[in-house]
């Protein structure tokens, strides 16, 4: 409802978005309500339509609607909506530029959440006040969760960049995203001590249970999502020290998993674009095997949204805070240098250092340029215990309880 700010001959004003006063004819004839907003820019202008409307009111009613319905389906004056046609072609577009499907799932979910706040509303009428309420309803809910906050920013910010630059249907003075700001990724973190204890990591992980329906997509769609490949991810992030895009790459099948005999606890490896860009190839235990093949038989990791959500719920059930995903290389890290144990393969193998030396190489670099990924590396071993009941047994963890490798 408008907020009426003053009366004229013919009715009453009010202040739109803009700015503008908006003058509304408001007149009762024959016992019948007219009511009417007029295109007038000043009282005078008002006035004369003032004077029309009192020739014939019904008429001018009429003609008025009709100018008005005219007006609404010019191409040019058409409403900019977030919908979901539009939303489609945005994510089409996307999927050309090489964003991967991961990303895109991310963008669609936290869009359908601000085309739930902006359902029917005009984006060329959006003013910064009204995208920072909904900000501010979100952030209030979810208890100060930073990433989720950033990636609603970016997501609607992209989209509105998305319609000014390629559809040019929103111009640079009516897109009120440009004046958004993304916060950073983690204000907090020079204030804290990066990194987990195992046994926090190992309640949260016994804690991610069952599965959860979960709004996936657009407003009225949904599906059940399953979390053992959210506890797959957790698994390889905390017992290998991998990054997030290195478990996505390595679950769209960008790596390759290996499966090893005869060489103890090392169970096979994994092989994977490091961030930097160089293949790297690791050794893991059954474990983080059977996690590893999981996720490459899924086809791709959980959206990031779905595991925030997943690990968020389950360390409130145990009365911890959430798990940053990221922060669980810097967590493998430490455990490595405090408690970890080093594995070799059962037939042996001489550190890169030995054969730096006794090939001439000044230093261990170069051999490892070259060399690395011939053979098992070495695996280091962390007595952390990621157990839950939901779990499936591999042939290979099966294995080893039995001894029979």
């Amino acid at each position: 409802m408008p907020r009426w700010t003053g009366r004229w001959d013919g009715g009453r004003t009010y202040v739109n978005k803009q700015g503008d006063t908006v003058w509304v004819l408001e007149k009762q004839v024959h016992g019948r309500l007219y009511t009417t907003r007029l295109s007038a820019g000043n009282e005078k202008d008002a006035l004369a339509e003032l004077a029309l409307f009192r020739r014939d009111p019904a008429a001018y009613v009429a003609r008025a609607q009709e100018a008005k319905a005219a007006e609404e389906t010019t191409p040019g004056n058409a409403p900019v909506l977030l919908d979901l046609p539009t939303v489609e072609r945005f994510l089409g577009y996307l999927k050309s530029q090489g964003r991967t499907e991961r990303h895109r799932k991310n963008v669609l979910h936290y869009l359908a959440q601000w085309a739930e706040v902006l359902y029917g509303k005009d984006l060329r009428t959006l003013r910064l006040q009204d995208l920072k309420q909904a900000l501010n309803g979100w952030f209030d809910a979810e208890a100060g969760d930073i990433p989720a906050k950033r990636h609603r920013i970016a997501a609607i910010k992209a989209f509105c960049s998305w319609l000014r630059e390629e559809e040019a249907v929103l111009t640079t003075a009516e897109d009120a995203t440009l004046a958004l700001k993304v916060p950073p990724a983690r204000p907090e973190k020079a204030l804290r001590d990066k990194g987990y204890s195992m046994r926090d990591v190992e309640r949260i992980y016994a804690a991610i249970s069952g599965w959860e329906s979960a709004r996936y997509g657009w407003k009225g769609t949904g599906r059940v999502t399953e979390v053992q490949c959210v506890r797959d991810v957790l698994m390889l992030h905390a017992k290998c020290g991998m990054h997030g895009t290195e478990i996505d790459r390595l679950a769209r099948g960008e790596g390759k998993v290996k499966v090893l005999q005869g060489q103890g606890a090392i169970a096979g490896t994994i092989t994977f674009i490091h961030k930097s860009g160089r293949v790297h190839v690791q050794s893991v235990d059954a474990q983080a095997l059977a996690a590893a093949m999981r996720l490459q038989a899924r086809g791709s990791a959980p959206a990031d949204w779905w595991i925030r959500q997943v690990v968020k719920r389950a360390a409130k059930s145990v009365g911890l805070e959430p798990l940053c995903m990221g922060e669980l290389r810097h967590s493998f890290v430490t455990w490595a240098a405090e408690c970890g144990t080093e594995v070799r393969p059962v037939d042996g193998g001489v550190p890169l250092t030995r054969i730096a030396a006794t090939i001439g190489h000044q230093s261990a670099v170069t051999t490892k340029k070259f060399y690395e990924g011939v053979k098992v590396p070495p695996m280091i071993q962390l007595p952390i215990r990621l157990e839950h009941p939901e779990d499936p047994i591999s042939l290979f963890e099966r294995q080893l309880r039995d001894g029979s490798r």
